[in-house]
């Protein structure tokens, strides 16, 4: 009988311990009773956020979401494929995973998950496509490091004319100007300084094609012919001011950079007449009037009759403007009646940063006067719209693909850079004057191509205090165009830990243009 009741025993033992797991296998259910939103869906983040209706038995160890390629999978997601992992703090009622690295235009299937001790139970799937390419993550990245520092900026990002992502902030004029005080926005003019470099390359290369020039000839006889031409003039081609390597080396002979006096109509003539010296032509020498030499030659090319009177300063001046306006801007659907003077009755002005309260903005005024080596005035809109048509590769109403790729890739009236990211082609523009205890006014502008067909047009009005530069500097960017580089450089590298590289040594030519 002893056994009988020792077996009695165990059996009442069992009884006591079993009715709980019991019970909780018996309520388990099969799926998680929840509702699931996946929301900021990027090429390669989303993010999921999971409302818990009804807890499921035991005590929660973990709980999260896992997610799947549908390409890599035909079944539901599991603890086996990518997951997040969160650990109860307080009260299970909501909770969101941020998903990352994942696939450009790619589906994927998503359910949460919560582990407890009774067990492992799943929410019901959901199904989002990520975006297919990167231009929303990269207007985020530059419109969050610009908004908010009391500088003027803005930005467009394009693909073949079509704008995909855009930004804008700040004041184009302050309180204490006579217009008062004007918010910066896509629609404002801003000077581009020697972006216009660019323009006058193309309105050239157009041109040349046309009357069957090559970059090669010499200028020489596209000169007036009343202008003195000093020693090694007849060297210098078309190539050569077009790369900054012509020889000319400023009125000083010191390589100093030349802005007005140097580049109206007389300050040319004395260039001219001062001649190089054979030895430096070759040599990269950044020179204003490089370009502006072409407001001479161009309406030379045109066909135009020098006088030897006053009427030639003038008529070249027309003549160059009408033909960039005719043959670049109205073909890239800019109509302005302003491209070489500030808007007269909304000028954006130029500031110090950090602005110095009380302190006037800089209007640069007009450039018909210098027009060729820098000057034109865009917004941010015709600015995309010219340059996106410009860098097209399946418009060439402007240029053929061959000249396009002479600018892009040949350096002709542009630089170009490799990065770990691809080549990327640009011209910068800085204008500005000088103010008390090292402080600048003024405009730092971009327009860079990028792979993928990308065209960004970035501008600023405000420049820093010290060397007068883009407002902002970091560890990763010196100046406007290593700060691009790096924008474009956070949505390739989605590694949490990213090595600090200074965009800045990847240029050629660092120095503000």
């Amino acid at each position: 009988m002893r056994p009988a009741r020792h077996y009695s025993f165990l059996t009442a033992l069992l009884f006591l311990l079993l009715p709980v797991s019991c019970k909780e296998r018996e309520h388990f259910p099969e799926t998680l009773n929840e509702l699931t939103a996946i929301s900021a869906i990027t090429d390669a983040t989303a993010l999921v956020g999971t409302e818990i209706k009804d807890l499921p038995p035991g005590t929660i160890q973990e709980y999260g979401h896992v997610w799947v390629a549908g390409s890599k999978s035909a079944g539901l997601p599991t603890l086996a494929d990518f997951k997040t992992v969160l650990t109860p703090k307080g009260a299970l009622q909501q909770f969101t995973s941020q998903l990352s690295d994942l696939e450009l235009n790619t589906r994927y299937k998503v359910r949460a998950y919560v582990q407890t001790s009774a067990g492992l139970v799943y929410g019901a799937a959901h199904e989002f496509t990520t975006q297919a390419d990167y231009v929303e993550r990269l207007t985020k990245i530059l419109d969050d490091s610009l908004t908010g520092r009391d500088f003027g900026y803005s930005f467009i990002i394009c693909r073949e004319g079509e704008i995909l992502g855009s930004g804008y902030g700040g004041l184009q004029s302050r309180a204490l100007q006579n217009e008062g005080e004007i918010p910066l926005t896509l629609d404002s003019k801003m000077q581009i300084a020697s972006m216009s470099k660019t323009l006058t390359a193309i309105a050239f290369l157009r041109l040349a094609r046309e009357k069957g020039i090559k970059t090669t000839d010499p200028i020489s006889d596209y000169l007036p012919p009343y202008w003195e031409q000093g020693p090694n003039i007849e060297q210098i081609t078309f190539r050569d001011l077009l790369t900054h390597r012509s020889g000319i080396v400023g009125s000083t002979g010191s390589c100093r950079n030349g802005a007005f006096t140097e580049n109206i109509f007389q300050g040319l003539q004395a260039l001219i007449a001062q001649g190089i010296q054979s030895e430096r032509k070759g040599d990269y020498c950044y020179q204003n009037a490089n370009f502006g030499l072409f407001r001479v030659l161009i309406p030379a090319v045109l066909g135009y009759t020098f006088t030897g009177e006053d009427a030639d300063n003038l008529e070249t001046m027309r003549i160059y403007e009408a033909y960039v306006r005719d043959n670049i801007l109205e073909k890239s659907g800019v109509l302005s009646p302003h491209i070489l003077e500030n808007d007269p009755l909304q000028p954006t002005y130029g500031y110090d940063y950090p602005y110095a309260p009380g302190s006037y903005g800089f209007n640069p005024g007009s450039f018909r006067s210098t027009a060729g080596g820098y000057g034109f005035y865009l917004t941010a809109r015709e600015a995309a719209k010219v340059y996106a048509t410009i860098f097209n590769t399946s418009d060439e109403r402007i240029l053929s693909q061959a000249l396009k790729d002479s600018i892009l890739t040949a350096g002709l009236g542009s630089y170009s850079t490799l990065t770990p990211y691809g080549r990327y082609s640009y011209h910068d523009g800085w204008w500005y004057i000088s103010a008390s205890e090292g402080k600048n006014k003024g405009f730092r502008s971009i327009w860079m191509t990028a792979p993928d067909d990308l065209t960004v047009v970035l501008f600023t009005n405000g420049l820093r205090d010290g060397d007068g530069l883009f407002p902002i500097r970091s560890d990763a960017y010196y100046d406007i165009t290593s700060y691009v580089l790096w924008a474009f450089s956070q949505v390739h590298n989605r590694s949490a830990r990213q090595t600090v590289v200074n965009f800045h040594d990847y240029l050629e030519h660092p120095e503000p243009h």
